[in-house]
């Protein structure tokens, strides 16, 4: 059940992460862009708890390791907003703001894709078993 979880969550959290990469080259999906970075901080801290809650799982050793780290650097740069409310030496927010733009659209790609794969490796599964 935790890996659908992360799964889902490297999809929205990926896509909300690289989502100015990817209206730049579909402006189609500016709309949907809009409404789920409106959602950006608790989706961001969903993506990172979930991560989280997989490392600790028993069968997380049998997951791609690079699943997991997608998931937290990408549920890491999505709730960095979070430090705004906390009482922190302005020189270190600056620096990990820009650590986290910087790395926000990569991370977001690549836990992008990395759920893509896990869609499609699964789909591959269930039509060998039909087949």
């Amino acid at each position: 059940m935790l890996l659908w979880l992360l799964i889902f969550a490297n999809l929205i959290g990926g896509f909300i992460a690289s989502s100015t990469y990817i209206v730049s080259k579909i402006p189609k999906l500016k709309d949907m862009s809009k409404t789920l970075n409106s959602f950006k901080l608790p989706i961001g801290i969903t993506v990172f708890v979930i991560s989280v809650l997989n490392i600790f799982n028993f069968w997380a050793i049998h997951y791609p390791k690079l699943t997991l780290i997608a998931g937290l650097i990408t549920g890491f740069v999505l709730s960095v907003e979070l430090l705004n409310k906390v009482e922190i030496d302005e020189g270190i927010k600056a620096k990990i703001f820009d650590f986290a733009n910087k790395f926000q659209v990569p991370a977001g790609l690549l836990s992008l894709v990395i759920g893509l794969v896990w869609v499609l490796r699964i789909l591959m599964d269930v039509i060998g078993y039909i087949l």
